[in-house]
């Protein structure tokens, strides 16, 4: 019956005379002369020459062993060349869980191309990271080795690399009991509901460490939540009880720059939920070490990825986990509120635009199961691109911007009126209490330092006009008393949590605040009607301001911190201000001498800025102490940006030589100011990278914001 079968004849197409196997290779056949049964590429390969009208009996044939042994050799070959042009370090650009494309096909012995529509073909491509590939290794059919060493796949090294990086399941343990940060982070995308209800991570889970096999942007994400919560340990803690290979902060630097090359760079392999995390909690890293410039760049890449996953439209398709034990997932609309905080809250401190002017998350619909708290901070976040949209807004007219200002003023009000009586008050943390009792306190402290920085920035170009123009006034009021709420608060938190790494941005606000009271007091005008500050309200503010410099030379002294060190030091040369007004208003020394010899020569040595000298511009009468005028001087010649010239009694304010964008010369002479500011930029400030750490450039240029705004949109209105 066999024999039958095999001489059993096809019905073939007129004209048609290869035969299978030139066929198969796509060449001609060709027959010598005479009556050759066998073609002449057959004769010349030895092999048998089957015409098409038989059945093709090669076609249940196992592949030739010497093509699959090659094709197991070629892929030895690429791996060790992607392992050498590619090194570990470097994750190739793969996505997971896509089976990779089917590779070219490979020439045979004489040169001639296989039939790629063969499914008898060997083919076998690179093994791509799945959840099933990352259990098991898979040998290539026909070759001797193993996945193993460079057979492994570009992400599962990076798995593997990861995976050592952890510190021992000990010293893990006891960082993240050490720390507050776990309560913090396990909270960070989900609402109060889903913390509530057990819908979300605890923050045991941070102490977990992820097997080998995992995703690299599961190891990942464990990895940064474990160095935020080293990075918040106490200045206290002994680190002799853990078995770090280091130093901790060593430790943190290599944890960081590896995570960051392996997977927060890489295009493919970030875009997951557990990507987005790790971008996150890597800017809050950054963040909390002063690095506000590379913090904004990983809030700006994750807001980038989060848009391309369409999460900015609450599309949950594209949204997936590389983590399949993993029980709960925040929402879309969770980690996109999250990121655009972030975001605003870095363009705020550092001058720059804001990454999207989506609200959505604070829509009644989507916050009607938020509490109050959360609620305010969503308000807080819309406020917060308001405020950098107005200074931005260089073609409004000065009319246009305060009544912006006063939009916004008027949306913050409301925010005061969305809590309960008594919320505002100052909470009183307790040393005593656990962490999760201080840990709701310190949400609700956030909250209020958030709301007055808010205040401080959106009035701070208002605080220094003159007096005659009395619809400034709030302005002036409102700074102050925001900056005596921020320096309160800010004593209160630093007394009872003393690591500089530890919420970095309140330190950021306690320098706004000290340099925004004390400039307050250099608002006192020849035509002034209000009085110079009691004394009693002068020397409570003197002994604030001393507090907080005290605190500050503490956590500088204790951590070795250079923001807080810088910042003590800036508060210290203006306090000369109060000091000065002080003595003035008790009568030591004449008010124009005083105004001649003592603000005339206050110099603010600000470090990677540059230097600011404050003095008057406006010459007037000595006036007794109750009539509060520290304003004299004669028209002062300064260097501008364009040039030398000379400044009248109208031109009261001038920041000279500056850069070009901090200070152009449509700001740079502005009237309706008494004092006058001169700016004397730092030689080699401008030649720092965009991207400097901390510890090369210290106030990241949180310190240009400030004094640009103080500068900014006071034109006389």
């Amino acid at each position: 019956m066999r024999a039958e079968a095999e001489l059993r004849r096809r019905k073939v197409r007129k004209g048609t005379r290869s035969c299978w196997e030139c066929r198969r290779r796509k060449i001609r056949c060709q027959y010598g002369p005479g009556d050759d049964l066998v073609c002449l590429p057959c004769q010349a390969r030895g092999g048998a020459c089957r015409s098409q009208e038989f059945m093709d009996e090669s076609r249940g044939q196992q592949p030739d062993r010497r093509l699959t042994q090659r094709l197991g050799r070629l892929e030895d070959l690429m791996s060790k060349l992607v392992s050498r042009i590619m090194p570990e370090s470097t994750p190739a650009r793969s996505k997971p869980g896509r089976s990779p494309r089917r590779p070219p096909p490979t020439p045979s012995d004489d040169g001639a191309d296989a039939d790629r529509s063969d499914p008898q073909a060997p083919q076998q491509p690179l093994t791509m990271l799945t959840p099933e590939s990352l259990q098991t290794n898979h040998a290539t059919p026909g070759s001797t080795s193993t996945s193993t060493g460079s057979a492994l796949s570009p992400l599962e090294r990076a798995s593997q690399t990861l995976h050592t990086l952890f510190p021992s399941q000990h010293d893990v343990t006891i960082i993240t009991k050490a720390s507050a940060a776990p309560y913090f982070l396990a909270s960070l995308f989900y609402s109060f509901h889903d913390v509530f209800e057990g819908r979300a991570e605890t923050a045991d889970s941070m102490s977990v460490i992820p097997p080998p096999t995992s995703h690299p942007t599961v190891l990942a994400r464990r990895l940064l939540q474990v160095i935020v919560c080293m990075q918040q340990l106490p200045p206290t803690f002994d680190a002799q009880r853990l078995e770090l290979k280091g130093p901790i902060p060593a430790v943190m630097i290599d944890i960081l720059s590896n995570v960051s090359r392996l997977v927060n760079s890489d295009d493919e392999v970030v875009g997951t939920v557990e990507g987005l995390e790790s971008l996150v909690v890597q800017g809050l890293w950054h963040a909390n070490a002063g690095n506000l410039r590379k913090a904004w760049l990983s809030y700006r890449r994750a807001m980038n990825v989060a848009q391309l996953m369409c999460l900015d439209h609450e599309c949950t398709r594209s949204l997936r986990s590389a983590d399949p034990a993993r029980t709960w997932l925040p929402t879309p609309r969770g980690i996109w509120y999250r990121i655009v905080s972030c975001d605003r809250f870095a363009s705020l401190l550092l001058g720059l635009a804001v990454g999207s002017t989506d609200n959505s998350y604070a829509a009644d619909e989507a916050m009607k199961r938020d509490t109050k708290m959360e609620k305010l901070e969503k308000l807080q976040t819309v406020i917060t691109a308001r405020i950098v949209e107005r200074n931005a807004n260089k073609k409004a007219t000065a009319d246009e911007v305060y009544t912006a200002t006063c939009s916004i003023d008027g949306d913050l009000d409301a925010c005061v009126r969305l809590m309960e009586d008594g919320w505002w008050d100052e909470p009183v943390l307790d040393p005593f209490e656990g962490k999760e009792h201080n840990l709701g306190l310190m949400f609700r402290l956030f909250r209020q330092v958030q709301h007055y920085d808010l205040l401080i920035l959106l009035h701070l170009p208002y605080m220094l006009r003159h007096p005659a123009e009395s619809r400034y006034e709030h302005s002036k009021q409102t700074c102050i008393r925001s900056s005596r709420e921020v320096l309160k608060r800010f004593v209160s938190f630093r007394t009872l949590y003393n690591s500089a790494w530890s919420c970095r941005h309140i330190d950021y606000s306690a320098l706004v605040a000290s340099m925004t009271l004390l400039l307050s007091y250099l608002r006192q005008h020849q035509d002034a009607l209000q009085p110079v500050p009691s004394c009693a309200q002068r020397a409570e503010d003197r002994a604030l301001i001393d507090v907080v410099r005290a605190r500050m030379q503490h956590i500088a002294v204790i951590n070795q911190d250079k923001l807080s060190q810088q910042s003590a030091e800036i508060v210290g040369q203006m306090m000369t201000i109060i000091d000065s007004v002080n003595a003035a208003a008790l009568g030591e020394r004449g008010l124009a001498e005083f105004n001649e010899n003592a603000i005339s020569h206050l110099h603010l040595n600000i470090p990677y800025f540059g230097t600011v000298d404050i003095h008057p511009t406006i010459k007037m009468a000595a006036k007794t102490p109750a009539m509060a005028g520290l304003s004299t001087g004669v028209p002062t010649t300064t260097t501008s940006q364009g040039g030398v010239g000379e400044l009248s009694p109208d031109d009261d304010m001038d920041f000279g030589g500056a850069e070009a964008n901090m200070f152009s010369a449509d700001t740079g002479m502005l009237s309706g100011m008494y004092m006058q500011f001169d700016h004397q930029p730092q030689e080699g400030v401008l030649t720092f990278p965009v991207t400097a750490e901390a510890d090369d450039w210290i106030f990241q240029g949180v310190d240009t914001t400030y004094w640009s705004l103080l500068n900014e949109n006071n034109t006389a209105g």
